[in-house]
């Protein structure tokens, strides 16, 4: 197993759970990563695997390398959108 260290990977998993008013349980649930998994991985910012990544990114419908190689932020203007700056 290949093991992935993503830079941006726990901020915008974290803004996304905000963004979307999911819980740490649903994003379990919508890919299949035990709650354990993902604490680990968030709390370390490592250790993810490409199923888990991908798995990840595809519950929020967005690319992995938008989910973990891009800086996400909340848009600033009071709108509910995420802008991404590229690494």
């Amino acid at each position: 197993m290949f093991d992935y260290s993503f830079k941006y990977a726990s901020d915008n998993i974290k803004l996304l759970l905000q963004f979307k008013k999911w819980t740490q349980d649903i994003l379990c649930k919508k890919s299949g990563i035990t709650q354990v998994t993902l604490r680990r991985r968030l709390k370390n910012n490592s250790g993810w695997s490409m199923i888990e990544a991908t798995s990840i990114a595809r519950a929020f419908n967005v690319t992995v390398n938008e989910l973990f190689f891009t800086r996400m932020m909340p848009n600033g203007n009071g709108s509910e959108s995420i802008d991404t700056k590229p690494a």
